[in-house]
């Protein structure tokens, strides 16, 4: 009776669909109607294959208030983790450079090392989140990146100083990005996932409108060390509590008789790697981040050297971060009407453009409104890969190997993409200037529109 009721499901399913192929309208629109032949398709097989005298296992959602309220705690942890941490790198390379008098390149080592073990860590988490639970993995995580942080305060040198730095970045790795996109994939129904990877990029923006005015003030007042201890302590007291209330996967799904679950769809890791598709979405992945990071961590000292004052170039970074806030949810919601890579494509043209534009920051006259220009298209957009890039990926590739192939994904180009900032502070001491700098990192941009346009779905 329960196969004839699925098969009969499956092809009322089709029936809507053909019905609203010959009246040309219908009350499901787009990317709803594919969802709607999904299940169906995927009804009818299960109800046609063999379950050995037991009834289909019936899968169900996770309690989708619970999942929200731990999309929001974990947007909390990023806009502080991330805020206080990557987002700001930038306001620390003048102080130090004057404090411990070392060169441009030898402060941008600090982004580098902080980057490389971020990205080194996303890949392990992913790995570990595929077989244990996320509270420890996310919770040491974030204990490192405070300890990190506490070392940096006190390290006398820029080598030590470096060293703490690429502990924290490690910390970060593991405690942000791949765990807590991992973790709304397993809470949040597919079809409202992108806009739970909106709301937790918008944390990790909203953290740069915040936390770079803040620092700046308090790097002014009371020194540089004094503000890495208090970014430590900030992670202690808000970030480490919760995650250890809200890092946890949802209870496995009471399938009828605890019938085992079928697996994922999709393609497992060695598939994945053996599809040209998969190299092309970690191409655009390192493409882009090597041309955001270049700009985002060199942003500061490049004002400063155009003409602006510290907190000008602070208040450009909260802008910045204004701006990305606002692209999270309209690129966001636009993306659902025309696609994920559609709209990718769209905001790396804008971005590129925006780039060029900061090239006439120093114009008595163009100037400021080439900055403001930079703010609104190279802030709303420069974010966008990390929000489309995981629609991207589990489209063409599936849910099943989800957590790892992200974080494989995210250790290659991010290995490629950690020696941005170091590459720009050795131009920079070469040619005196930033012009060179933001027009590579304005070719990077456009050079990836090419892996972005050859992103299709899984068939």
């Amino acid at each position: 009776m329960l196969q004839y009721q699925l098969v009969l499901l499956a092809k009322i399913a089709r029936w809507l669909d053909s019905r609203a192929r010959r009246t040309g309208r219908s009350a499901f629109e787009g990317d709803d109607m594919a969802r709607v032949q999904d299940v169906a398709v995927g009804l009818e097989i299960n109800a046609a294959a063999p379950h050995n005298g037991r009834p289909p296992a019936v899968a169900s959602l996770p309690d989708q208030r619970q999942g929200w309220l731990l999309v929001l705690g974990l947007a909390v942890v990023l806009c502080i983790l991330f805020g206080t941490t990557l987002n700001t790198l930038g306001l620390f390379t003048l102080p130090i450079t004057t404090a411990l008098h070392c060169s441009n390149e030898q402060a941008a080592h600090l982004a580098t090392a902080f980057i490389f073990s971020m990205t080194l860590a996303m890949p392990v988490a992913g790995w570990l989140l595929d077989r244990i639970a996320p509270r420890p993995v996310m919770t040491a995580g974030a204990v490192m990146a405070a300890v990190g942080y506490l070392l940096a305060a006190e390290s006398p040198d820029i080598d030590r100083l470096t060293l703490a730095m690429a502990l924290s970045g490690a910390g970060v790795g593991a405690s942000t990005y791949v765990p807590a996109i991992t973790l709304a994939t397993r809470w949040i129904a597919p079809s409202r996932q992108g806009l739970a990877f909106g709301l937790l990029l918008a944390g990790a923006a909203l953290g740069a409108v915040i936390f770079p005015v803040l620092l700046t003030q308090g790097i002014a007042a009371f020194g540089w060390r004094s503000a890495m201890q208090a970014i430590a302590g900030l992670i202690l007291l808000a970030c480490v509590p919760l995650l250890l209330w809200l890092a946890r996967m949802p209870e496995a799904g009471s399938a009828a008789h605890h019938a085992p679950a079928d697996p994922l769809p999709g393609q497992d890791i060695g598939q994945a790697l053996r599809t040209p598709g998969y190299w092309w979405w970690i191409a655009m992945q390192m493409l882009l981040t090597l041309s955001s990071l270049g700009v985002f961590i060199a942003l500061v000292p490049c004002l400063v050297s155009a003409g602006y004052s510290a907190q000008q170039a602070a208040a450009c970074y909260a802008a910045v971060g204004a701006a990305t806030l606002v692209g999270n949810f309209l690129f966001g919601a636009l993306s659902n009407r025309w696609g994920a890579r559609n709209i990718l494509l769209v905001g790396t043209t804008l971005g590129t453009a925006g780039i060029l534009c900061l090239l006439a920051a120093s114009d008595p006259v163009m100037g400021l409104a080439a900055v403001v220009f930079f703010c609104l298209t190279w802030g709303t957009s420069f974010n966008l890969v990390n929000q489309l890039a995981p629609l991207l990926l589990v489209e063409a590739m599936g849910p099943r190997s989800f957590g790892s192939l992200l974080g494989i994904g995210n250790l290659i180009a991010g290995l490629g993409s950690a020696f941005s900032p170091q590459g720009v502070g050795h131009l920079v001491d070469t040619t005196h200037s930033y012009s060179l700098p933001l027009l590579l990192c304005a070719a990077l941009a456009a050079a990836a529109l090419l892996p972005i346009a050859l992103q299709h779905r899984r068939s």
